[in-house]
């Protein structure tokens, strides 16, 4: 990453942007990781991020701080709000939902439930964009609204989400899990896709 940055006192994760600089693609994501290391190598989580970093590693990425957060709901809030601004923009971005917290249909719903008036401008990049910053209060309610749902309710929206864009067609050899399941033992991430293993043929992907 080009940028060298110092996070002031209290910062617990921050917005990030990657560019492709040949491809003309983006990703927005964000991060609860403040260490240099990881700060300068992490250029988001989804399979074709990994894809591109494994055939010709992170020559052509460049990577940006947007914004820090000093608690996960504004992490989560200011996410939402800069791939809203990015897709105002006209940047091509990889992301395929809002951003905030996960899976997408919980936060669909928070919205609808608590900030109606966001939801019903979501089809308009440029509407959309500004119902966020104007009903801001209402957003980070449903932010809240949407971090309290079930566990089993999460993992069940997480496999509905990763079945329309990672490869979810194989058992886990590390943790048994099924196939169409998320690894639910991953140390890393809860919701991580599986791995197959080192013999195995990847099967085309399964689609939602």
């Amino acid at each position: 990453m080009d940028q060298k940055i110092d996070f002031p006192a209290g910062v617990m994760g921050y917005v990030f942007r990657t560019d492709a600089l040949e491809d003309g693609w983006s990703y927005i994501g964000q991060s609860t990781r403040l260490d240099r290391k990881f700060l300068d190598g992490y250029f988001g989580s989804g399979d074709f991020i990994r894809q591109v970093l494994e055939q010709r590693g992170p020559a052509g990425l460049q990577k940006s701080v947007l914004a820090t957060a000093g608690n996960q709901n504004e992490l989560h809030y200011l996410e939402m709000l800069h791939i809203a601004q990015a897709r105002r923009n006209g940047v091509q971005l990889l992301n395929g939902d809002f951003g905030g917290p996960r899976p997408f249909s919980t936060i669909q719903l928070a919205l609808w439930n608590t900030a109606p008036a966001v939801m019903q401008a979501a089809s308009d990049p440029e509407r959309f964009y500004q119902a966020l910053v104007k009903h801001h209060d209402m957003v980070e309610q449903a932010i809240v609204d949407a971090g309290s749902i079930p566990d089993d309710d999460f993992y069940a929206g997480m496999e509905r989400d990763l079945l329309a864009t990672q490869d979810l067609s194989h058992a886990c050899p590390s943790c048994g899990s099924v196939a169409g399941e998320v690894c639910r033992t991953n140390a890393k991430s809860l919701t991580e896709p599986h791995r197959p293993a080192r013999n195995h043929s990847k099967r085309p992907r399964q689609t939602a």
